[in-house]
């Protein structure tokens, strides 16, 4: 990347960026998670925070662009369109960003929303929620249009073949690609008529994001800046030191029976709106915990939304207090689908083959069927098996209180 050094920053499947060129720095779509990792980054490279760019409103996560913004005086910059009380400036299509001895030209890239813009720096393309990995981004809220994102695609094929792509999310463990790949690999990309992509995208409904509305609020308003963020050792001694202070854990019940911490609370955030009347009256001022620090400033904007005002978020969740060394009770949890799967399925396979050869031939079909059900959950990524599965009572009371809701992805 000529001109610049970058860093990539992953928080579950939301990706962030930070790029320098001399002794400057931009993070692009930073996350309301990671704000000592971009801190302790920046220091070490004696970088000055210049700019910070949320490439579009998000609606799965919280920003921490009015965090950056109040903590080193960088500028916040978005589209024109973005509504936004943040933003101290809007950016325009074609536009160059200066930072240190290069520029970064701004890309207007709507479809997934109306206000989504990609950043190109010449041989790299950050392209936000438009452009994924084997995907495109959803089209189907916050004036998204299947129409605008084939526009957006067929500007984005038009870039030099080498070009690197960085997206803004992931949800197979890939972390970039190359644009020649995904002219040739990506679905989306490859639909070359106007007509069938528009189809093709209205016609898959997909589950939105848990909470968008109140994530899309707090984005636009920037009051992620006004919750109160306190770490693992920080929380340890908060409880001790006040009775009335209680440990509030957000995640499924069955991350919560694997691993937790004692006396904490579990309120699975799809379940908390119905425990608000419960938790407000009891008294407690909560320090919300999750795994790594994703659902906890959603569950703790929904606590303070509903006017229970002593509540805290502990950085870095469950993954971080366990880091540093902090004292969990584990207990046995359940198996997951996916090892439900692979016990049923081997057995299925070895006794198919076992009864075939000393009981009759034909008993190998059991092991032929199963085949097939794999190779055809590989290629649809729809497993029939782990569908049966969950039906199961064992699996319906561990998997109720998983949270809900969508991703930005179309696939």
């Amino acid at each position: 990347m000529e001109n610049f050094k970058f860093k990539q920053f992953a928080a579950g499947s939301c990706f962030s960026y930070i790029l320098s060129s001399d002794t400057e720095a931009l993070i692009i779509d930073p996350h309301i998670s990671l704000l000592e990792e971009y801190a302790g980054y920046l220091t070490k490279g004696n970088l000055i925070l210049k700019f910070i760019i949320d490439t579009h409103t998000h609606a799965d996560h919280f920003s921490l662009a009015a965090v950056l913004k109040k903590k080193y005086g960088a500028q916040v910059l978005m589209h024109e369109k973005a509504i936004s009380s943040v933003a101290d400036r809007r950016l325009k299509d074609d536009e160059k960003i200066p930072l240190g001895s290069g520029s970064i030209r701004v890309l207007y890239t709507p479809g997934h929303t109306d206000d989504a813009l990609s950043l190109y720096t010449g041989d790299s393309l950050f392209t936000g929620d438009v452009l994924l990995i084997g995907s495109v981004g959803r089209t189907d809220f916050q004036n998204g249009s299947p129409e605008s994102m084939f526009e957006t695609l067929q500007k984005i094929k038009s870039l030099p073949e080498a070009t690197m792509i960085f997206p803004g999310h992931d949800y197979h463990e890939k972390h970039s690609s190359i644009l020649a790949r995904e002219k040739n690999e990506n679905p989306f990309l490859k639909e070359n008529d106007k007509e069938t992509f528009v189809k093709t995208m209205r016609s898959k409904v997909i589950p939105k994001p848990f909470n968008i509305d109140n994530i899309v609020r707090v984005n636009q308003k920037g009051e992620a800046a006004l919750l109160k963020m306190v770490s693992p050792k920080e929380a340890v001694s908060l409880a001790q030191k006040d009775q009335r202070v209680a440990l509030l854990d957000v995640r499924s019940a069955l991350e919560f029976n694997q691993v937790h911490i004692k006396d904490a609370i579990n309120v699975p955030i799809d379940s908390l709106s119905a425990k608000i009347i419960d938790l407000s009256k009891s008294g407690k001022e909560y320090i919300v915990l999750c795994r790594t620090g994703n659902r906890s400033p959603m569950a703790a904007d929904m606590l303070i939304q509903s006017g229970i005002h002593d509540v805290k978020v502990m950085h870095g969740g469950m993954t971080r207090w366990q880091k540093e060394g902090l004292p969990v009770i584990k207990g046995e949890g359940g198996i997951s689908l996916e090892r439900q799967v692979r016990v049923i399925a081997g057995s299925l396979v070895l006794l198919g083959i076992l009864f075939s050869w000393s009981i009759h031939w034909a008993f190998i079909f059991i092991s032929l069927f199963v085949s097939c059900g794999l190779i055809f959950a590989g290629l649809t990524d729809n497993c029939l098996m782990g569908m049966l599965l969950m039906r199961l009572p064992y699996n319906k009371k561990l998997y109720k209180t998983k949270l809900g809701g969508g991703t930005c992805a179309m696939g």
